[in-house]
Parts: C-alpha cells; structure tokens; sequence
C-alpha cells in the first residue's frame, strides 16, 4: 500500500510543530498540558490529576496527568513507542497524530478542558 504525499506531509508537519512547542516549553516552564489532535487543540492544567482520552485515526489514545507529570498509558499505534517514552514534557504518537506539551497558560490553544 502506499502512502500519500499528503499523509507523509502530515507527520512531518505534526513532528516539527512537536519540536517547535518543546522547545518553547523549555523556555517557559509548564504548568499546562497542550494537545493537539486531527479534531482539535486541547489543554489541561498538570496540577489536576486524570486520564484524558483523543480520538486519532487509529483509535483512541490516553495521556496521564499526575503530580505535574504527563505520560501517553495506551495507543492503538504499532510500536507503542510513546508509551515507552514515559512521563516527558513532550509526548508524540505520531501513527495516531497526537502531539502533547507543556507549556505556559499565555500560550493560544483552542478549548480548554477539565
């Protein structure tokens, strides 16, 4: 099967977006937990503990917050390579095009969820 320009524009896109906010995280702190989806941009605050689930073209992924901490604890991807990258500032199951990081409150996001 092969894949599309457009699918493999995509990932490359969403990778670089990912390094792009990690980088700008770096410099702000964190105290909220982007995500952003094919269906949105979400936020969460890290002082608020919870499993928050999104819905990529693979299925459903979820993304722990506890004490301060994020980490993906299940994807529907292949390798399971986000769930092995444990409790990060920066979070990316690129097969189901989710991308999570810490940022700031003065960043933009779409909705905010808790």
């Amino acid at each position: 099967m092969k894949r599309s320009w457009l699918g493999n524009g995509f990932a490359v896109v969403i990778y670089l977006t990912a390094i792009a906010l990690s980088l700008l995280s770096l410099s702000a702190g964190g105290d909220i937990l982007t995500i952003e989806t094919e269906n949105g941009t979400f936020a969460y605050s890290l002082n608020e503990n919870g499993i928050h689930s999104f819905d990529g073209p693979l299925g459903i992924t979820e993304i722990e917050i506890k004490d301060g901490k994020a980490r993906v604890i299940s994807s529907p991807c292949r390798n399971g390579l986000c769930m092995k990258a444990g409790w990060s500032n920066t979070l990316c199951c690129l097969p189901n095009r989710i991308i999570a990081t810490t940022n700031s409150p003065e960043g933009g996001v779409d909705a905010i969820s808790g």
